[in-house]
């Protein structure tokens, strides 16, 4: 039997968010194959979003009953079987099926994760567990970004999702020889409703919706940015997601000492060193070098904001961990789909450097709002 859990959800986290993200940079390899424009198979990525938004909102709270570790293993055979699908897909249409079926698992896995992070760490450390947890991000920007690009190369992209949907195995194996030691803590089933009447929770989400939209809005143009404006290439603009993804990594580093603020000072300074970030990458626009800097800064203060946020929501209320937590991912990728389209018209109009300003200014609201005067809450400690 497993005693290590935390570097089990690391590792989870790792591989199921890399599905969300090894797709776009071989669009055009599946489409070749499948005979269809890369257009047409990157909309399996809005598959995947509509697929995790809906099953953190409406399968994530059964985690509250069933238990956050029997949620996530259940989570992990269904990615596993979508991934196969993806592995065999005859065609496009049931390999964007397949995503949406992989969305679906992977909007019961995430929260799972997140409040199990909480759940598993020792009293006082949550904040640092959740930091190291959350490396597992690294993983997927870095190693993702990596393992799609040279296993596409060298074996073709259906060995890509073969290995993926292999490691997926692997973590369903372990989590099943893995006690958690976690409790069931509530007595009936709990849903997005019960969740929104928890004291706290409207504002802990509001957080959380400043740092996804200022996140997927500027970092959805980064990519275009630098190859239609700075003239770069594809891999130089993947050489910045990995730049971004090293600074949520190195973030790890520092969480101990994030972790002896009380709450909402932490989550002010995190939010606040993001918008100082969000500036000086304002100011460097034209320069590629420059911006290879400040995306890693960025990466570091993202890391740090998302902890806080997650320690947070995790604090509200144990017995609707499952149903917060899916809210917390629903707004999420709602982020995602609404970041792209209302960033668009300041990009179009102003190019990225607009893009940047508007979310320095969502994690200036997002700092300001940690610090204003909240109402006393039995389980939440500041």
């Amino acid at each position: 039997m497993l005693t290590r859990p935390v570097p089990l959800l690391t590792l989870a986290i790792g591989i199921i968010g890399a599905n969300s993200l090894v797709l776009p940079p071989i669009a055009s390899a599946v489409g070749a194959d499948l005979g269809a424009p890369a257009t047409r198979i990157i909309t399996a990525m809005s598959a995947y979003g509509a697929g995790t938004a809906l099953s953190a909102l409406f399968l994530a709270p059964r985690s509250d009953v069933i238990g956050a570790d029997r949620s996530l293993r259940h989570a992990a055979a269904l990615v596993c079987l979508a991934l196969l699908v993806i592995t065999f897909a005859p065609s496009a249409p049931l390999l964007i099926a397949a995503h949406g079926l992989a969305g679906i698992g992977a909007g019961m896995a995430l929260p799972a994760i997140y409040g199990l992070a909480a759940q598993v760490a020792p009293k006082g450390q949550e904040k640092q567990v959740i930091g190291t947890v959350l490396t597992g991000w690294t993983l997927s920007l870095v190693g993702g970004v990596l393992l799609a690009a040279v296993v596409t190369d060298l074996m073709g992209w259906r060995s890509l999702y073969a290995i993926l949907s292999a490691l997926t195995a692997l973590v369903w194996i372990l989590l099943g020889r893995c006690d958690m030691g976690v409790a069931r803590v509530a007595d009936r089933p709990t849903s997005p409703l019960t969740a929104l009447q928890v004291p706290g929770v409207s504002r802990a989400l509001f957080a959380n919706i400043m740092l996804m939209f200022s996140f997927f809005g500027a970092y959805g143009f980064l990519g275009t940015h630098v190859v239609e404006q700075l003239g770069q290439s594809t891999s130089a603009a993947g050489l910045l997601t990995m730049s971004y993804g090293s600074g949520y990594g190195v973030a790890a580093l520092f969480n101990r000492f994030i972790d002896r603020l009380p709450r909402h000072k932490a989550m002010a300074v995190a939010f606040f060193g993001l918008a100082l970030a969000h500036f000086i990458t304002m100011s460097v626009t034209s320069s590629y070098n420059a911006l290879l800097v400040t995306v890693f800064i960025w990466g570091t203060f993202q890391a740090f904001a998302l902890n806080a946020v997650l320690d947070r929501l995790n604090a509200l209320e144990p017995s609707q961990r499952g149903a917060i937590m899916g809210l917390n991912s629903a707004s999420t990728y709602l982020c995602v789909t609404l970041g792209a389209v209302i960033y668009a018209l300041p990009y179009d109009a102003y190019g990225l450097s607009a893009c940047v300003f508007i979310s320095a200014v969502c994690c200036l609201l997002a700092s300001g709002e940690a610090l204003l005067p909240r109402a006393k809450v039995a389980n939440i400690s500041d």
